[in-house]
């Protein structure tokens, strides 16, 4: 894997709040971006709901949206293909505000 390839595949945490009223990305905590996302935590629904959400919002294919830590938990690591870090923290603060 290339240097690209490897700035291009970060990984963000996220502190998601299930059965919230709405989605929405309410800001940072503790270094990880805090998610309020309606579905509720059972059978991964959230986990669905959070990366359809996130897909919509940064305009990228569902498939390029991975969960790689954090399934059973509200504190997820999630990965982003073909998107920087950077890049994916700007459209989230834009969409925060």
């Amino acid at each position: 894997m290339s240097f690209l390839e490897i700035m291009m595949n970060e990984s963000i945490k996220f502190l998601v709040r299930p059965n919230s009223s709405e989605n929405s990305i309410t800001g940072i905590y503790d270094n990880k971006v805090k998610v309020k996302i309606n579905a509720s935590p059972e059978r991964g629904k959230a986990n669905k709901e959070l990366i359809d959400f996130l897909s919509i919002k940064l305009k990228v294919p569902r498939q390029d949206i991975e969960i790689i830590h954090g399934q059973f938990s509200n504190i997820k690591e999630v990965k982003i293909k073909n998107k920087s870090r950077d890049n994916i923290i700007a459209c989230l603060i834009n969409i925060a505000s």
